[in-house]
Formats: structure tokens, C-alpha cells, sequence
């Protein structure tokens, strides 16, 4: 098996000044009201697998109000084995990593599978990925691919200063500060790192196209999905449309060509989702281009990853949900939040493990009442 979160404990995280919760292998499912935390615990859930929290990049988010620090730690089940991994973090402080004790220095390592667990969440925002803008799908590819890779997520990070600093220097340049000749250093560096960047998207493009197309026939028929990547200049052409923007770059004073202006494009028959599609076709493209996450970091690394899905059955009718729960039940690990267990099947709900949420307290429900709530 796969290795899976056991349990989790959460200090000072959003609404929880201290709480645990304990995990089963399969399906867990998160029930309460709105605005109880079971956004929140599945947040946390990710931001000790992953280092940082799905929902924003700014740490200090998740601190408790009126608190001075957040800690999360989890236990995870590896076989016979099992590892102790925390994160803790103050505003103002560098977030501490651990694993068994031991710091971790690194976050993308951290974060590329170094507490032996990698999780594939859905938050209801994340619908972007498919409506929103170019650079909503671009994080969604990169993050999946810094999740199997440190030197992809490094990679990541020094082309976003490099394109900073090469867009201080055009606008420079612009303002008559800086001499044109000095682009070919900039240039020589935005093309070493978008290299390496294109090259990795362009491995994974192909994977996710059939993972995509799969995962979109179950959920929604038979017609064709695809996934595809838009290149704004392809590898070999890149570094001389580079160039040939020069010209250009320096009148707007921001770089046009690069993996920073490329995008996914998502299709349903041929059809454009992202401008054409209803927001139900959104719903469950961006359902599919999770589990087709899932499904290349399964073929990627020979684990599953955990699944964090948030109030993910409301919108869906019979039909998908009973799909969706299979899946759950199916999978090594999935947390699921509902406000309604009635969106469960009475057999699925007796092979899951029931967590009740209420004001940031974590208590877990039996299954004879369970029962009896339906």
C-alpha cells in the first residue's frame, strides 16, 4: 500500500487553536456546517504534506488570530514504517521543515516528496485553473511538476526573478538608464532556465492529455477532452524570438516570449472550456484535470497520492457522485468534506471513517450514527 496521513494535529491553524484528527487508510469524510473548519483541516492536511497551503502564498494567512505562530505535524503510514514531519512557521521567521526530527532545509524538497506522501487537492476556487487566466493553468502544471522534482521547483523560481530583473532592465533600457547591449546577458539566462522549464511541461503534456481524457469520459461521456500545451515560442525557436522581440519588450518593458506567456489549452470537443464552457463543464474539467494529477503522479512514482477534496459531491448529480465515491473508496487515501452525508450511498459510508467538525473541534462519529442521521 501506498503511504497515507494516520494523523494530524493543528495548532493555531485558521479557526483551530489545537485540535487532532485521526485519518484511516480509503475514504475519510469530513462532515459540519459551513463555516465550522472543514476547509481548514483539509487546508492543513496539505500544508504539512506540501510545505505551504494550496489556498494562498501567504503563510501568515493561516495563523490563528491574535496568535504568534502556526505548527501543524501529521504521522505518516509507510508500510511498517512510520514518519513523524512538521511545519511550523512565525511571521517574520524562516518556516521550520521537519521530518523525524531532522530539519529539512529545503522547501522543494520538502515539498517534492520528502515525507513520503504527495497530495492532489480540490478547493471550489480552483475552478480557475480552467476559467481564469493563463497563469492559473501555468501553476497548476508547475506545482504538480515541483511535486516530483526539486530542481523543476527551483527551476520555477530563478526563471520568475530572471524575467523580473530582464523586465527592470528593458524598462531601463526604455527610460534611455541602460544600454541595449546589455539584454544578451539576460537574454542567455531566461533562456537556460525557460528551457528547462518548456522541457518539462513538454513531458508532461502528453501523459496528461490521455489521463485528462479518461478522467473527463467517466465523468462527463463519451465526446473528445483534450489538453494540449500553447507555446509562445516553441524550444528551438526560442531563444531567436527572444531577439526578435527586443524591440517590442522595450516600448511595453516586460518580456512577451517565454513559458510565462504559455498556457494549456483545454477542449471539449474541439471546444475551447476556458472560453466557451459552462460552469458546469468547468466543474468537472477541473475534476478531471485533478485526477488525471492523481494519475501521473501515480505513474510517475509508484505511489498514490492522498486525495483532499472539498465539498466536491454538491454540485454533482447521482450519477458522478457514485463515481467519484468509488474512487474515493478505491484510492489509498482521500479526505473528502461534505455538509450533507446524504450525498453518501449508506454502503460507502460504512466503509468510511467519519469526522464531525463543529467550531474547530474535531470528534468522530460512529457508524451507527451515521446510520441514524440518514
Amino acid at each position: 500500500m501506498s503511504a497515507y496521513v494516520r494523523a494530524v494535529r493543528l495548532v493555531n491553524f485558521r479557526n483551530y487553536a489545537g485540535a487532532t484528527a485521526l485519518l484511516s487508510p480509503g475514504l475519510n469524510v469530513i462532515v459540519g456546517e459551513n463555516a465550522q473548519g472543514k476547509t481548514n483541516l483539509l487546508e492543513a492536511l496539505a500544508f504539512v504534506v506540501a510545505g505551504s497551503s494550496p489556498r494562498t502564498p501567504n503563510d501568515s494567512e493561516v495563523v490563528r488570530w491574535g496568535e504568534s505562530f502556526v505548527r501543524v505535524e501529521a504521522r505518516i503510514a509507510d508500510g511498517e514504517h512510520e514518519r513523524r514531519v512538521a511545519v511550523g512557521y512565525a511571521p517574520g521567521s524562516k518556516k521550520r521543515l521537519t521530518v523525524d526530527g531532522a530539519p529539512v532545509e529545503s522547501l522543494a524538497r520538502y515539498a517534492a516528496g520528502a515525507v513520503g506522501v504527495r497530495a492532489v487537492t480540490f478547493f471550489p476556487d480552483d475552478i480557475r485553473v480552467v476559467k481564469g487566466a493563463p497563469a492559473d493553468r501555468r501553476t497548476f502544471l508547475d506545482a504538480l511538476l515541483s511535486s516530483l522534482r526539486p530542481a523543476y521547483a527551483r527551476a520555477v523560481a530563478e526563471y520568475s526573478k530572471a524575467i523580473q530583473q530582464r523586465n527592470q532592465l528593458l524598462r531601463r533600457i526604455r527610460d534611455g538608464l541602460s544600454s541595449k547591449r546589455t539584454l544578451a546577458t539576460w537574454d542567455r539566462k531566461v533562456v537556460e532556465l525557460g528551457l528547462e522549464l518548456l522541457a518539462g511541461r513538454a513531458a508532461a503534456a502528453g501523459p496528461l492529455d490521455e489521463h485528462f481524457g479518461a478522467a473527463m469520459s467517466a465523468l462527463y461521456g463519451p465526446q473528445k477532452a483534450s489538453v494540449s500545451y500553447s507555446h509562445s515560442a516553441t524550444p528551438e525557436d526560442y531563444a531567436e524570438a527572444l531577439r526578435e522581440a527586443h524591440g517590442a519588450d522595450i516600448e511595453r518593458g516586460t518580456t512577451s516570449v517565454g513559458p510565462h506567456r504559455d498556457d494549456l489549452r483545454i477542449l471539449l470537443n474541439g471546444i475551447d472550456l476556458t472560453t466557451y464552457g459552462s460552469q458546469g463543464q468547468q466543474r468537472l474539467a477541473t475534476l478531471a484535470l485533478k485526477f488525471a494529477a492523481r494519475d501521473y503522479i501515480r505513474n510517475a512514482t509508484g505511489q498514490d497520492p492522498v486525495l483532499l477534496f472539498d465539498d466536491v459531491m454538491s454540485e454533482l448529480d447521482e450519477r458522478r457522485r457514485d463515481y467519484l465515491a468509488r474512487c474515493f473508496l478505491e484510492s489509498t487515501q482521500a479526505v473528502i468534506s461534505t455538509t450533507n452525508l446524504r450525498y453518501f450511498e449508506p454502503g460507502v459510508l460504512r466503509r468510511a471513517r467519519i469526522l464531525s467538525i463543529s467550531g474547530g473541534s474535531i470528534s468522530q462519529t460512529t457508524k451507527s450514527s451515521v446510520d441514524n442521521s440518514r
